[in-house]
């Protein structure tokens, strides 16, 4: 005789009748996450004293090929700032070169953000480039009435990350019961992790927008997230999510886009 699944499993009894059943269905689920995992690592950080360096960063002051290479807001003329800079020698897997920048207009009493339509990729409120180091960087006097906090990053945490739900039709991932999915995701298994990080999942907030390379029309591969609040004091509209994306081509193409609640 089956044995009956207690109360205690909430929305899983409707999902099950037995806990043969629940087995099951947990595994099924369970092996269709594990087909779609990848690893992700997250930023840990030091707060350091700011200074232009090539070094892996979230925050400060960048690294400057010459007095004229920090990008300037078209809307309020000042700098942008420096929201993150990657080192790609220094990554955890797939080093490369030089680079990568992301800078920003936070400006509030311009409104930078909101005329050039910042959540965009390849909005005017933004640069995401990649640069190579030629030098010692030049210094400069930024036009900013405040830099955010310089934080190092000193090293990686690697964790198993997990594809947004807006993705499971595009991936073709059909998941038997929302009780199993809720009993998954309380253990961290089934959804992308929504802080600061490195390669890994999107954590979407309004769908999965990937943008398409101008160049060449192909989509855009995801590099790095930040999320509002995390390592950077900055919250991107309504406690957004922010996602630097590359060509998956070998364009050298790069974006940033973000978006809210």
């Amino acid at each position: 005789m089956k044995k009956s699944l207690p109360v205690e499993t909430g929305m899983l009894h409707l999902a099950a009748t037995s806990y043969e059943e629940l087995q099951q269905l947990l595994e099924r689920t369970y092996a269709i996450f594990e087909a779609h995992k990848k690893k992700a690592y997250l930023p840990v950080t030091e707060a350091i004293k700011m200074e232009f360096s090539s070094i892996s960063k979230i925050g400060g002051i960048p690294y400057l090929r010459n007095e004229n290479d920090w990008p300037v807001c078209p809307n309020c003329q000042r700098n942008m700032d420096l929201l993150v800079q990657l080192n790609l020698a220094d990554l955890p897997e797939r080093q490369a070169d030089g680079l990568v920048q992301l800078f920003y207009c936070t400006a509030k009493e311009t409104d930078c953000s909101s005329i050039l339509e910042g959540y965009l990729p390849f909005s005017k409120a933004s640069v995401v480039r990649k640069i190579s180091v030629t030098g010692p960087s030049a210094k400069v006097r930024p036009n900013l009435t405040e830099v955010f906090q310089e934080k190092r990053i000193v090293g990686w945490q690697s964790c198993f990350d997990y594809p947004h739900r807006e993705e499971y039709d595009i991936l073709g991932i059909e998941v038997p019961h929302d009780g199993v999915f809720d009993y998954l995701y309380e253990q961290k298994i089934g959804s992308p992790i929504r802080k600061d990080k490195l390669f890994g999942w999107p954590y979407w907030v309004q769908g999965a927008e990937y943008p398409q390379n101008p160049e060449t029309g192909s989509q855009m591969q995801f590099l790095f997230q930040l999320a509002s609040f995390d390592h950077l004091n900055y919250r991107f509209g309504d406690d957004g999510t922010g996602h630097i994306t590359h060509g998956a081509d070998n364009t050298g193409q790069l974006a940033f886009g973000w978006a809210g609640h």
